[in-house]
């Protein structure tokens, strides 16, 4: 309920601000679960990418964030959910796989922070560990635009990738992150299409 409300006010400021076009949401699927990939370079980027995505998300954010009572009891009724980052977090971990096993969306940054410039940075290895894990895609998405209001802000959604095929028998943590590096070079391909 507060999710829709939240990202219906949402949807009016950003259209308001901003000429927002999307492509390819029609590789987004509709009746199972997916790792939402997109790239990360502003504050605004998961509220973008919510709103231009009909069913809802589930983001990852820092842990820090829950912290504040009022926030902490509005990013959990908007889907949010705590992750703490630079350590094995199982019960951000159990949450993802449980998410994505109910054919649920959940939405994570590959980069796991975000990445000024305009560059792409490398991918943690999360994304290869929950798709793997859970036979979910994984998606990558382009977020294009410099957020500057009024102007033109891109999401471009990209074909699922079934990271599934590149499982070894044995997986260290090195191939996951391996594995991973594909969805920043399949957000990379996007990119280079978009220029």
């Amino acid at each position: 309920m507060l999710y829709n409300i939240a990202k219906g006010i949402v949807w009016v400021f950003f259209h308001i601000f901003y000429r927002i076009k999307i492509k390819g949401h029609e590789n987004i699927p509709n009746n199972s679960g997916a790792l939402i990939c997109p790239n990360h370079f502003h504050l605004f980027d998961p509220l973008l990418v919510a709103i231009c995505i009909k069913q809802p998300i589930r983001f990852m954010a820092k842990y820090e964030l829950f912290q504040h009572r009022v926030l902490g009891f509005i990013l959990k009724k908007i889907y949010v959910y705590p992750v703490k980052r630079g350590e094995a977090d199982l019960s951000a971990i159990k949450n993802t796989f449980r998410i994505l096993k109910d054919k649920q969306l959940v939405g994570i940054f590959p980069e796991g922070t975000r990445i000024k410039g305009g560059e792409l940075g490398k991918a943690n290895a999360g994304v290869a560990v929950f798709s793997i894990k859970t036979g979910s895609p994984a998606i990558p998405i382009l977020i294009s635009g410099n957020y500057i209001p009024f102007t033109k802000m891109t999401i471009t959604i990209g074909k699922p990738v079934d990271l599934v095929q590149y499982k070894k028998e044995k997986m260290s943590n090195d191939d996951y992150l391996e594995i991973s590096q594909i969805i920043m070079q399949k957000i990379n391909e996007l990119k280079k299409e978009a220029n």
